[in-house]
């Protein structure tokens, strides 16, 4: 559910991977930017398994999520938003990884779904540093710090982040490494 409808540069993270169809596609959250909406879209012999009438939903059909729906994907079509992912990603991926911070290993992930992987298991500190800082990141494992802003992440945000993740990671770290 997280890579789709753009989170990672591509409207679904298969398209990044040559010869990758998958037989089924499932949509919820960004979908439905904020309401309630799911869709599942199948391919080939999958298509042909579930008929109308076979599967009912309490949300099915709803104009209102629906034109939500279609406001989401318009929106992410007209204001660029799939290039915008991409550009912000691979600055902040450069800017993280150029910071040479001692706690910082590398960063995985692709888009706006990034990991940085630390050197020590300090992520919920870095992650309460970080709300202290002004900024949401969440401590998905004790050594990955997870980012996953929205699709319009500007350069000033981004900017930001890079800023203040140096006195973050120093105020996560009991030891004081500043990677100077």
């Amino acid at each position: 559910m997280q890579t789709g409808i753009g989170r990672t540069g591509h409207w679904f993270e298969y398209q990044a991977h040559e010869g990758v169809l998958p037989d089924v596609v499932t949509l919820a959250k960004q979908l439905g930017g904020g309401l309630p909406l799911g869709a599942t879209v199948a391919f080939g012999r999958a298509a042909e398994l579930l008929r109308p009438g076979q599967h009912g939903t309490t949300f099915g059909g709803n104009p209102v999520a629906c034109a939500a729906g279609l406001a989401v994907l318009d929106t992410i079509e007209n204001e660029g938003l799939l290039e915008n992912v991409k550009r912000q990603s691979e600055k902040l991926r450069n800017g993280i990884e150029g910071l040479g911070h001692p706690l910082i290993d590398y960063v995985r992930g692709a888009g706006l779904l990034l990991g940085i992987v630390l050197t020590e298991p300090l992520a919920p500190q870095v992650r309460q540093a970080a709300q202290e800082a002004g900024f949401l990141v969440n401590a998905p494992a004790p050594d990955v710090v997870r980012l996953m802003p929205p699709l319009n992440l500007g350069d000033d945000e981004v900017d930001a982040l890079l800023e203040a993740l140096p006195g973050i990671l120093q105020a996560a770290d009991g030891d004081g490494r500043t990677g100077e």
